[in-house]
């Protein structure tokens, strides 16, 4: 059984909040809500970062252009080459990782599992000083069920070890940025949304991506504080009648409600990810989750509540509802 990771650290009070000499640290997966987040923050302390955010397709002109405004030096690269991901990683002091399950190609797991090798392998070849990678748990060894893109980033990370790179991991639970996409409501009529998530009344734990590029900055400025200890993060644990109604409280006059969803019902919703977000979330009913809110503001303070989070982002979220 996969055992629940290992974190001790200082207070956040004691962090270290200048580095000597800018540090160069490339961000993969920048194009994509917790990559582009970390290199948004990192970026925004131009005094202690120079940042490279990594693409597969620098044709992605909106998200690109996006993160050359924030200051952010864009370069594309072939994940399945080891070479280009070497070239991505010279001179680098570390790099940030995350990686990207396409739900809607057949063979996404193993692309996704052999780019996350490539990408170990070309951090063991450039010695790069300190590697942040966003893992998982192992669901299916954890508890017989079958995540696959939990378990794929998983698998990552072990593969990671193999190559005894010098590691911290973050443990992510769920985006708030997800209400966007994967999790947004479905509509009914014209002002009456549901939220179908098969949680029943346990807590889903959720984050915006925003303060995990936070938490990033403070780790990659301490880096001997967390070689190789694992970090669980959390903004808040709501269960999803609680979601719905700060979605309520914020987005006026629109009525957004809980509408209780099997994991078998939510798996024939049609979604390329509904088989394996339904897994998901039965795993999250079954196995306590591991992320931890005090962890979290121990290494930024400010963190969001989801609260905070729809009210800051009332008007994108009512656009995007009212395209539904």
């Amino acid at each position: 059984m996969q055992m629940e990771p290992q974190m001790h650290f200082r207070m956040v009070g004691e962090f270290q909040q200048q580095s000597d000499m800018p540090k160069t640290i490339t961000v993969f997966g920048a194009t994509g809500h917790q990559g582009g987040a970390v290199a948004r923050a990192l970026a925004a302390d131009s005094n202690n970062f120079i940042v490279r955010g990594i693409t597969r397709d620098v044709q992605q002109e909106v998200k690109v252009d996006d993160l050359k405004a924030a200051g952010v030096t864009v370069i594309q690269c072939d994940l399945d080459n080891v070479n280009s991901i070497r070239m991505a990683l010279n001179d680098a002091d570390g790099c940030f990782i995350v990686t990207y399950t396409d739900f809607t190609e057949p063979d996404c797991i193993e692309k996704e599992k052999q780019r996350g090798r490539n990408i170990a392998d070309a951090c063991a070849l450039a010695g790069v000083p300190h590697v942040i990678y966003s893992t998982q748990l192992h669901t299916t060894r954890v508890k017989g069920i079958q995540v696959r893109h939990l378990v794929a980033k998983a698998e990552i990370e072990e593969y990671m070890k193999s190559k005894c790179l010098p590691m911290t991991c973050f443990l992510v639970p769920c985006y708030y940025e997800n209400f966007f996409d994967i999790l947004k409501p479905r509509r009914v009529d014209r002002n009456t949304f549901v939220l179908e998530i098969p949680m029943g009344e346990t807590s889903l734990d959720l984050i915006s991506v925003e303060d995990v590029g936070q938490v990033a900055r403070t780790v990659f400025l301490n880096k001997n504080s967390f070689l190789d200890k694992t970090i669980s993060l959390c903004g808040e644990k709501l269960r999803i009648s609680e979601i719905a109604a700060e979605l309520t409280r914020h987005l006026q006059p629109f009525w957004i409600k809980d509408k209780p969803i099997t994991v078998n019902d939510y798996q024939k919703l049609g979604h390329p990810w509904s088989v394996d977000f339904g897994n998901m979330f039965e795993f999250f009913v079954r196995h306590d989750q591991r992320y931890q809110k005090h962890h979290t503001t121990e290494l930024y303070p400010y963190v969001l509540t989801f609260g905070q989070w729809t009210q800051m982002n009332s008007r994108k979220l009512f656009e995007v509802f009212s395209q539904l």
